[in-house]
């Protein structure tokens, strides 16, 4: 396909300024939603349940979708892939977004409402897997292997920022309207989309012969998730992130029940606890695993009680201090469980093999909000401390499996 004018022209830190902003508005677009569904769900009519099972329903199709997507990108190039996916997500918001808005009209009621929202989500989540797979494969063809570690947390900043930024626009503008930021989030992906398209070159990676079966790609992409070398760092990491779904799915449902908010005071109350917990997360990473080059065993051994303490005060607390707090020890802890996991999933393979540990790493989140989500409302359902409580019990195991990394290090330096 020939490239338009503008494209040979284009510098290579322009290049990385639109892989990083298309991974941040990916990244804006899902914390948002996610902290906007507690109070959709309640002012729409939909039960704790309801709102969980659009969530986990969206993310196993994500964490399906991701390896796929790559193994796509080696066949038919990075930035049609990476189109795909920014594309089919500002589709999928906008489609999302009216169907809620006809849900808040009472226009969609109860099944059909619920119905039409797990579809919309779900197809929505299987082509924006697109996005995260094909980035992280176009910041390797550009980069050389000597900088190819910091090209990748170049990506990791991107996502952060965006998980910084999302809670922010979505609890203002939902004091206007809930559904507001929705549409936002379908008009700024939709422009990202388009500006790839303009001005994106090609990367420099030649896809593989056209004679590759796609049922042989999704064979492999799928059989990635068996190889016994990550599956106790996948574990780790789906945990985690269950965890943290446990968490974020329900809190906007305390806000409402403990601290008496309406539905779009809530969507404020939570948007504003989130950016506090990314920021956390982001400072942490920068200081201790940027900064101070923290080993990535010592990070996981810190995450884990951290994230145990701060579902601990959960527990406890009643009042929107100590929720906060406790939200930011749970971000801590995730700001320095998956750079871990990323790093030792890493050093378990050859060069040849990054692209699959980091397609894994990847699916870890959506892996952890297939079940949190639909648990956690479940418990909540039934008392609001049950979620946290299952929480603090998970980390106990979890803490008993990292310490089996650490002897699994001594054995290979031994």
């Amino acid at each position: 396909m020939p490239r338009l004018p503008i494209v040979p022209t284009l510098a290579p830190g322009l290049t990385q300024a639109l892989l990083l902003g298309a991974v941040g508005v990916t990244a804006l677009g899902q914390t948002l939603v996610f902290i906007l569904l507690p109070s959709l769900g309640r002012a729409a009519g939909l039960a704790e349940v309801q709102v969980g099972l659009i969530i986990s329903c969206s993310s196993l199709a994500f964490a399906l979708a991701s390896p796929i997507w790559g193994y796509l990108s080696e066949l038919r190039g990075r930035r049609p892939v990476l189109i795909i996916g920014l594309s089919g997500y500002a589709l999928g918001t906008l489609v999302f977004g009216i169907i809620f808005h006809l849900g808040l009209n009472q226009i969609l009621l109860g099944g059909g409402l619920l119905t039409l929202l797990v579809v919309a989500r779900m197809a929505q989540a299987l082509i924006m897997a697109a996005t995260p797979p094909s980035a992280a494969a176009y910041t390797a063809d550009i980069t050389t292997p000597e900088a190819r570690t910091r090209g990748m947390a170049r990506i990791g900043a991107a996502n952060n920022l965006g998980t910084v930024l999302g809670p922010g626009v979505g609890g203002m503008l939902a004091a206007v309207s809930l559904v507001l930021p929705l549409y936002l989030v379908a008009a700024l992906v939709g422009l990202m989309a388009i500006t790839v398209l303009l001005f994106l070159p090609p990367s420099p990676y030649r896809g593989q012969p056209a004679d590759q079966r796609v049922r042989a790609v999704l064979a492999t992409g799928l059989r990635a998730y068996g190889d016994r070398r990550f599956r106790d760092l996948l574990v780790t990491g789906v945990v985690l992130f269950m965890c943290l779904a446990l968490i974020q799915q329900t809190l906007g449902f305390l806000f409402q029940d403990a601290l008496h908010m309406s539905p779009a005071e809530a969507a404020g109350a939570l948007g504003t606890t989130m950016m506090a917990a990314a920021v956390t997360s982001l400072l942490g990473q920068l200081l201790v695993v940027q900064w101070l080059r923290a080993p990535a065993l010592v990070l996981l051994a810190v995450a884990v009680p951290a994230i145990g303490v701060g579902a601990g005060l959960l527990w406890v607390f009643d009042n929107r201090i100590g929720m906060t707090a406790a939200v930011m020890l749970v971000g801590l802890g995730i700001g320095f469980g998956m750079p871990a996991i990323m790093a030792l999933a890493s050093l378990r393979v050859s060069s040849e093999e990054q692209g699959r540990v980091a397609g894994l790493a990847s699916a870890c989140p959506s892996l952890g909000f297939v079940l949190g989500p639909l648990v956690g409302t479940s418990l909540y359902a039934v008392d609001h401390r049950f979620p946290y409580m299952l929480v603090v019990a998970l980390m106990i195991p979890l803490a008993m499996l990292v310490w089996r990394l650490r002897g699994k290090k001594r054995e290979v330096e031994g």
